[in-house]
């Protein structure tokens, strides 16, 4: 979104940078994240074992591919290191993503709080504190913020610092809790990952996330037994990765009594889920999803897989989790791209599901574009009911749980044609509902005035009307869509007035409404 979406917190050693942004992040309800944090998940070294195998250069190197992958985010309290500012793009690129907030304090006080923590500062093994100290002051005068720290408290600079940037406060939000124990419990709500351990009953998970997810909040579920850091988006979704999993948890001991917690999107739900349901024939697991779409889609339900070189999810399992606990704490921090394929599912949820709901987002645009946190707890439950509901009555997806592919059969079309690079899946499923409510007014099924509705819906919310290529391109990956039966498409269409419907017909029907939305 806009500039000033991100604070940055920056400052030498011994400032407060972390502790000041970890009390400032729970007053406001943003995620936090420590960029040293993330170097260390990143490398797989702590950062004095960084500094001793790759200098001071090697670490420079990793903590400038952090930051660039931070400033992706959208809401979030990041702390810097002490000598991130030091590179002239990293301070570009922190000005042009957020506000700048420099916490300075004095030689005396820094030097007093850095004695407090020896071994954790490998700098001062090389250099002396105070020329250290001097040769930096430079780095530190520019900020949209500064706060004097020697004589206040951390929760004093926390203040500070809101209200120098005029942050709101963290408002109190609902609590849904929805299913059983046969189900699976889904929690949603502002915050309900720190709950986990009442809601679990137990502190001793072995937490699963990836490199950004595992900084950004991890530490919110409490102690834990053990951590894996996957790989980003779907190179983590391999046999390779599940393998290690596999090593990880033969290290710690795991058996059946253990309970595997999968922290982020979905991706990191697939593999994690696939790893859990396989080992040592099937243990516990928690989905704790991070972004939108995971929150009302991929961690319900139980499907979890990992990919072929041949095809995506060729590997998998049912195993529905013990709890989901879907926080939209964690939905500020998303980038809009990241955000936006949660958006296609809702919409998906309201045009085939539940028309009350498809009214509901027609008239909050605006909240889910600012992400209002009542408003997003209200559409994620509603949409994790719709689907524990579907899912309970047909779990293998023989019979209704079928119709929670409304508008996929054209997606993977897209995304397969793009070669998963154009095309990410909510905004494939945009265009796919476009195309699946065209087919079904042309077979008199459902009336115009929805088309425009959704046409309209998807412009508010930015998402994608039509296809960017033709059907040709698109035609021989549709043909190889399991929902085929002998040659023919059975597409999830939408009905007037009602759920949607599986229709089967000829193929050529579905060509024709694609041409038709995409010349349109």
């Amino acid at each position: 979104m806009g500039r000033g979406e991100l604070v940055f917190l920056g400052g030498f050693m011994g400032s407060g940078k972390t502790s000041v942004g970890q009390r400032l992040a729970e007053a406001v309800g943003l995620p936090f994240v420590d960029l040293d944090k993330a170097i260390e998940l990143r490398a797989g070294a702590s950062v004095a074992e960084i500094f001793a195998s790759q200098g001071e250069e090697g670490f420079r190197r990793l903590e400038a591919q952090s930051l660039r992958e931070i400033s992706d985010l959208e809401r979030c309290i990041v702390a810097l290191g002490g000598g991130a500012l030091k590179d002239p793009k990293g301070r570009e690129l922190i000005r042009k993503k957020g506000r700048l907030v420099i916490l300075d304090a004095s030689a005396d006080t820094v030097k007093n709080r850095v004695a407090a923590q020896p071994g954790q500062r490998p700098l001062l093994k090389m250099e002396n504190l105070e020329d250290l100290w001097e040769r930096r002051r430079p780095l530190y005068s520019d900020g949209d913020l500064r706060v004097e720290t020697d004589h206040l408290n951390v929760s004093q600079v926390a203040e500070a610092v809101r209200e120098g940037l005029s942050l709101p406060l963290r408002g109190d939000c609902d609590q849904r809790i929805l299913g059983d124990e046969r189900t699976g419990l889904v929690v949603v709500g502002q915050g309900v990952l720190s709950r986990l351990p009442e809601l679990l009953g137990r502190t001793d998970t072995y937490v699963v996330a990836d490199s950004m997810t595992g900084p950004l909040f991890e530490p919110v579920v409490g102690q834990t037994r053990g951590r894996s850091v996957l790989p980003r988006g779907e190179d983590a979704k391999t046999m390779d990765v599940v393998e290690g999993l596999y090593d990880d948890f033969l290290s710690v001991g795991m058996d059946r009594g253990d309970v595997v917690l999968a922290l982020g999107g979905g991706c990191v739900g697939d593999v994690a889920g696939f790893a859990a349901a396989t080992w040592m024939r099937g243990i516990e697991l928690v989905q704790c999803p991070t972004t939108l779409l995971a929150q009302v889609d991929s961690s319900i339900g139980g499907k979890v897989g990992v990919n072929l070189p041949q095809g995506k999810n060729l590997v998998g399992a049912f195993h529905r989790p013990k709890i989901v606990l879907s926080d939209v704490n964690c939905l500020t921090s998303l980038s809009w791209k990241d955000y936006r394929q949660g958006l296609g599912e809702v919409v998906k949820y309201g045009l085939g599901e539940d028309p009350e709901l498809f009214d509901l987002l027609e008239r909050n645009v605006e909240g889910l574009l600012r992400r209002d946190p009542g408003l997003l707890v209200e559409v994620v439950a509603r949409c994790a009911s719709i689907k524990l509901d579907l899912v309970s009555r047909d779990e293998r997806e023989h019979d209704v749980r079928t119709r929670l592919n409304l508008g996929h059969t054209v997606a993977h079309g897209l995304e397969a044609a793009s070669g998963y690079r154009d095309w990410s899946h909510g905004d494939a499923v945009a265009v796919g509902m476009v195309v699946a409510t065209e087919l079904s007014c042309r077979l008199g099924e459902c009336d115009r005035h929805r088309l425009d509705g959704l046409n309209r819906l998807l412009t508010d919310l930015r998402l994608p009307r039509r296809p960017d290529r033709p059907w040709s391109d698109l035609e021989c990956h549709i043909a190889r869509d399991k929902k085929f039966r002998k040659g023919s498409p059975r597409l999830v269409l939408p009905r007037s007035g009602e759920v949607s419907f599986v229709w089967e017909g000829p193929i050529e029907e579905l060509r024709r409404a694609y041409d038709e939305v995409y010349r349109s």
